[in-house]
C-alpha cells in the first residue's frame, strides 16, 4: 500500500506512532504529536482508506491483518524497529491487533477509546448489518450529510460542549473519499473483527488504557481489559467523552508524556 505519513522529531530519537480513528488522518494528531517531538520521533501516518492514503483499488481487501502488513511494512520503510505505539477508537482497534501479533516490535501501547472487539456471534452480526447500512447510507447521501447524522450519535454528546473542536474535526472529516469511507466502515466493522479478548493476557509490555469519564461504555471497556492485562494502567479523564484527546488535549498529553 503507498504510504502517507507526518514525521515530526529527531528520528535518532524513540520513535512514537499515532494511529487516528474512522474518519481522520495522521493531522487529527499535529496538535498532539508537536508537544512530544522534542523528545520522539512522531510518525503520524494516514491509515488506508483515510486522508491521502487512498491510491489503492476500492476492491482490493482491507481487514486487520492486512492493516497489520501495512504498518509492519510502514516502519520497515522508515525504517524504526520497535515503537512506543498510540491508538484511537478504530487507531486503537488496529494498535491492538498489530501489538498482538508483533510484540516483538512493541515498547509501550497506549489505547484511547479501544475494545478489543465483540465476543457475542449474533451481537457482531448485528454490527455488521449497522455498518453495512451506513456505509449505504455514505454512499446515496454523501459524505457531508453521513458525517453530521455520525457526530449526533450518543457517543460523540459531549463533543457539542466544545464547538470549535467539533466543527474542525467535522470538516476535516469531510475531505474523506465518500466511497473509501463506505468500505472502510463496512471492512473494518467491529462485526468483521476477530476478538482480541483471550490475547490480551499475552501482552508483556506496558499498557496504558484511557477512557473519557463521559464515556461510560469506554469507562467498563477498559477496566475488563485492564483485568486481563497484566502490565496494564486504566486512566479516566473528566470531562471528556470518546474523543479524549480533542476534548482535552492538554490532560491528555500529561496523561501520555507520564506513560511514553
Amino acid at each position: 500500500m503507498p504510504e502517507s505519513f507526518i514525521a515530526l522529531g529527531n528520528r535518532k530519537n524513540p520513535p512514537l506512532v499515532f494511529l487516528h480513528g474512522f474518519l481522520g488522518s495522521g493531522k487529527s494528531w499535529r496538535t498532539i504529536a508537536e508537544s512530544f517531538a522534542e523528545d520522539y520521533f512522531c510518525i503520524l501516518p494516514d491509515l488506508p482508506g483515510h486522508g491521502e492514503n487512498t491510491k489503492d483499488e476500492l476492491a482490493s481487501p482491507l481487514n486487520f491483518d492486512i492493516l497489520t502488513e501495512w504498518l509492519s511494512h510502514l516502519l520497515d520503510q522508515i525504517p524504526v524497529s520497535k515503537i512506543h505505539l498510540v491508538g484511537y477508537s478504530l487507531g486503537g482497534r488496529t494498535a491492538l491487533y498489530f501489538a498482538c501479533h508483533h510484540s516483538e516490535r512493541i515498547l509501550s501501547l497506549i489505547l484511547e477509546s479501544t475494545s478489543p472487539g465483540i465476543d457475542d456471534e449474533s451481537e457482531r452480526a448485528r454490527r455488521l448489518a449497522e455498518d453495512n447500512t451506513r456505509a449505504e447510507s455514505i454512499l446515496k447521501d454523501g459524505i457531508s450529510a453521513f458525517i453530521e447524522d455520525w457526530y449526533q450519535m450518543p457517543l460523540f454528546a459531549s463533543l457539542q460542549n466544545h464547538p470549535q473542536t467539533l466543527s474542525a474535526i467535522k470538516q476535516a472529516a469531510k475531505s474523506n473519499n465518500a466511497e473509501w469511507a463506505a468500505k472502510v466502515i463496512r471492512d473494518l466493522s467491529p462485526g468483521t473483527q476477530k476478538p482480541l479478548w483471550d490475547s490480551l493476557s499475552n501482552l508483556s509490555f506496558p499498557v496504558l488504557l484511557i477512557a473519557g469519564g463521559k464515556d461510560e461504555k469506554y469507562v467498563q471497556m477498559i477496566h475488563k481489559m485492564a483485568e486481563r492485562i497484566p502490565n496494564s494502567r486504566s486512566v479516566i479523564v473528566p470531562e471528556a467523552g470518546h474523543n479524549v484527546h480533542a476534548e482535552q488535549p492538554e490532560k491528555y498529553m500529561e496523561v501520555i508524556r507520564n506513560a511514553a
